[in-house]
């Protein structure tokens, strides 16, 4: 087993013929962990098969360190790997083995009982054991690990320090998959601040570096929530440079992000960066295709207006294909329908109410609609009336 998960990786790095002479026994717990990051960098890198093969790598992982004998966790390089590879999505297992040996395993008592926390949700545990340690004063493959988590526990309470954080995991793992988690929280952190400059650069950076993650899907998703949510991209001059920011990435990319802001921009009310948004996607997709029929979608939506033309928008709305539309924008088009045919309606001029009394009086009507209920309101309503006219009167 173990020798085909890393002839599998090696094959992903370096090539069948690099991977034919891999050693595979007596593989020590952090050489296993190196090959670990090294997979999870293609995963950031686009690399789908690379998804699978981690968990398979992992399962590995745990069976051999669990095996490993006690003498094996002396080694501090093994030691620190056990809380990387815990940190990296490994079973608690482990860690809950490992904190039993004695004597204990070479590490830092904090930062692995802290790291264990954390990966069972006991937050206060983690808080206490993980945010004292200095990241930066780890080795850099587990500082990165170590800061990225501290930023997590933090964010809520105290978003500078939380920015700083992610800054730090980015700087002592550049090109790995905490790189990129560290740079995708960073960006919509930010974004909160307001610090408009901040949220473009690192989003530039994010798009060019790692626009064909495997997360890329999720980041285009909140990045235009974030947008349209916090209103990034309202004002005349602030569109363009937001468009500047996704143009630099490849034409699929960029219509991706075109499409996923103009749908945000939508439900969110944004409706002049929807219309901007939609026709940038528009441009970019092929004709008649799926993503122009969502563009033509959001930028009839968005063009529901007062003194706008109606009829024109309901005929756009009712020649879109519904099969060509996923479920959520079959919901926005069938709520879009709704408002032009409404918003397009004559309003209808309402007969005047007529007072109880001359209902009363009317013996065709009266007897059958009006109640004693409804008589004895009037009558008090009446002499309402008369005593705030005779308390007005001079």
């Amino acid at each position: 087993m173990i020798r085909r998960i890393l002839l599998l990786v090696s094959l992903l790095v370096s090539g069948p013929h690099a991977a034919a002479e891999a050693p595979v026994d007596g593989i020590p717990p952090f050489e296993m962990v190196r090959t670990l990051q090294t997979m999870q960098a293609q995963i950031a890198g686009g690399n789908a098969t690379a998804v699978a093969a981690q968990r398979e790598l992992l399962s590995v992982m745990e069976k051999a360190f669990l095996a490993a004998s006690p003498s094996v966790w002396r080694d501090a390089r093994n030691a620190r790997a056990a809380v990387t590879y815990t940190l990296s999505g490994g079973s608690p297992r482990l860690m809950r083995s490992l904190l039993t040996l004695d004597p204990p395993i070479a590490i830092d008592a904090d930062l692995a009982t802290g790291a264990l926390a954390y990966i069972e949700n006991r937050e206060d545990e983690a808080r206490k054991r993980l945010l004292p340690l200095d990241a930066r004063k780890l080795p850099m493959s587990l500082g990165g690990q170590v800061a990225l988590v501290q930023a997590s526990l933090v964010a809520r309470e105290e978003l500078p320090r939380a920015i700083g954080l992610l800054d730090d995991a980015r700087l002592l793992m550049p090109g790995t998959l905490v790189e990129e988690a560290a740079l995708r929280r960073e960006v919509f952190l930010v974004a909160q601040t307001g610090n408009l400059d901040r949220f473009e650069y690192l989003s530039q950076q994010y798009l060019r570096r790692f626009g064909t993650s495997i997360y890329a899907e999720d980041f285009r998703q909140r990045f235009a929530t974030a947008i349209a949510r916090l209103g990034i991209a309202d004002g005349d001059d602030r569109f363009p440079r937001l468009e500047a920011i996704l143009k630099s990435s490849d034409p699929e990319n960029q219509r991706a992000l075109f499409l996923q802001l103009a749908q945000a921009a939508v439900v969110h009310g944004k409706l002049g960066t929807a219309r901007s948004a939609a026709a940038d996607a528009a441009a970019l997709a092929p004709i008649g295709g799926r993503d122009a029929m969502r563009a033509g979608l959001y930028a009839a939506a968005a063009s529901i207006l007062p003194g706008k033309d109606i009829g024109e928008v309901r005929k756009r709305l009712s020649g879109l294909s519904r099969r060509q539309l996923g479920r959520r924008d079959v919901d926005l088009l069938d709520a879009a329908t709704a408002v032009a045919t409404a918003v397009g309606e004559e309003p209808t001029t309402s007969a005047p109410l007529e007072a109880v009394s001359a209902v009363a009086a009317d013996t065709k009507r009266g007897d059958t609609w009006v109640t004693d209920t409804m008589r004895a309101a009037e009558a008090g309503l009446s002499t309402a009336d008369a005593l705030l006219e005779k308390a007005n009167s001079p």
